[in-house]
């Protein structure tokens, strides 16, 4: 991946392996970038607290430096702040390149300004269809005016930004919304790196039926996957799930109160969030992972799950059935809770398809790795 010329880049990203899907591309992106004569700068914005402290100090034997971002409770000042500050980084490093690792409004806004001021080409790279925008089911959004007002800053960075994205899907939710990105360039999604010691295992060696493994939260389908397992349950008694994940206070009490009021106390395991050796030892001793999702971009955690060999249910939101182009993948149509039970049911009560979709899961995870997401990173920086 190596490039004659030696250029300096500014990323704005938390990096970070304990986190969400979006901050652990960054870690493993960077991790591969330090092949390269590209010199990686990262900005943290500390405020948003979407990471910890241990992840980006291991990084520095890549990077050029780890800065934090100043810390303002108050959004305008916070902007100000963050222009402030990136002017002044960008023309002490005399850095060539100027990247937003999230999409996020202040982050975006505040990296295209300085950009602009330094006249430095900027780069947006979007995880999620647009992070800020209200996400519905075959229906055009409703918007409000605080969205309308995103919507114009959107078009905005579109005439003047490049976008980056990890997933063609992320092209198709904007256009949803009548956004059409002009520079956009499209990332090869994600990759999984699997703990050492951590392998996949035979069908009989399973010993849990059904995992949900996400950033939990409705959108995530979390309240789905109850659904999911009250109806299997009708036909295989004595089901065992278990729900992988970070999640918050609030959501946790209704969740746990919704096992209960199912009657799924001896049914569902809710583990919360998992290192990553637990979560991939979790996976490689599940039977079927369930992802009734209604909005994502890629989707790492099903591929996590198929590294493992362990085939999955989703419903057949854009992310998935543009990237999961496998039968270990078995598509439902969104919000389907019946047809999704029964398409787990026949998993679970059928040996030898679950053993044909593990193999063909491993097959299609091993065609992912990081060095292919960081090379083709490389390249639309190079372009650029």
């Amino acid at each position: 991946m190596g490039e004659s010329r030696s250029f300096k880049v500014l990323v704005v990203a938390w990096p970070c392996v304990h986190f969400g899907g979006a901050e652990r591309w960054w870690y493993y992106v960077l991790k591969e970038l330090k092949t390269t004569n590209i010199q990686i700068h990262v900005l943290i914005p500390a405020v948003l607290k979407l990471g910890c402290f241990l992840c980006p100090e291991g990084l520095l034997n890549v990077s050029r430096g780890i800065i934090y971002m100043p810390l303002h409770k108050n959004i305008i000042l916070r902007f100000l702040s963050w222009v402030r500050f990136l002017v002044k980084i960008i023309k002490r490093r005399n850095v060539d390149f100027v990247i937003a690792g999230y999409q996020t409004p202040v982050i975006a806004l505040a990296v295209f300004v300085s950009s602009v001021i330094t006249k430095r080409k900027c780069f947006i790279v979007f995880h999620m269809p647009l992070g800020w925008l209200p996400y519905y089911i075959n229906e055009r959004p409703k918007l409000n005016a605080k969205n309308k007002l995103l919507i114009a800053i959107f078009k905005t960075l579109n005439k003047s930004c490049s976008f980056l994205t990890v997933s063609p899907s992320v092209i198709y939710d904007l256009r949803r919304i009548n956004l059409n990105p002009i520079n956009v360039r499209i990332l090869n999604g994600a990759a999984v790196e699997r703990p050492d010691k951590i392998f996949p295992r035979s069908y009989e060696a399973k010993d849990i039926d059904i995992v949900y493994l996400a950033s939990i939260s409705k959108h995530k389908g979390v309240l789905d996957v109850l659904e999911v397992v009250r109806v299997v349950k009708e036909s295989i008694p004595s089901i065992k799930a278990v729900i992988i994940g970070r999640l918050k206070e609030d959501l946790r009490k209704r969740i746990v109160a919704s096992i209960k009021s199912y009657g799924l106390e001896d049914n569902v395991e809710l583990l919360g969030y998992v290192d990553e050796h637990k979560k991939f030892e979790l996976l490689s001793r599940s039977k079927v992972m369930i992802y009734p999702s209604y909005m994502d971009t890629f989707a790492i955690s099903v591929l996590e799950a198929l590294t493992m060999g362990t085939p999955v249910v989703a419903y057949s939101i854009p992310a998935i059935m543009i990237n999961y182009k496998t039968k270990a993948v078995i598509k439902v149509p969104t919000g389907n809770i019946q047809e999704m039970g029964r398409a787990v049911v026949e998993l679970l009560t059928s040996e030898s398809k679950s053993y044909s979709l593990s193999e063909e899961a491993m097959k299609f995870a091993e065609g992912f790795t990081w060095r292919r997401v960081a090379s083709s990173m490389l390249k639309a920086i190079m372009s650029g």
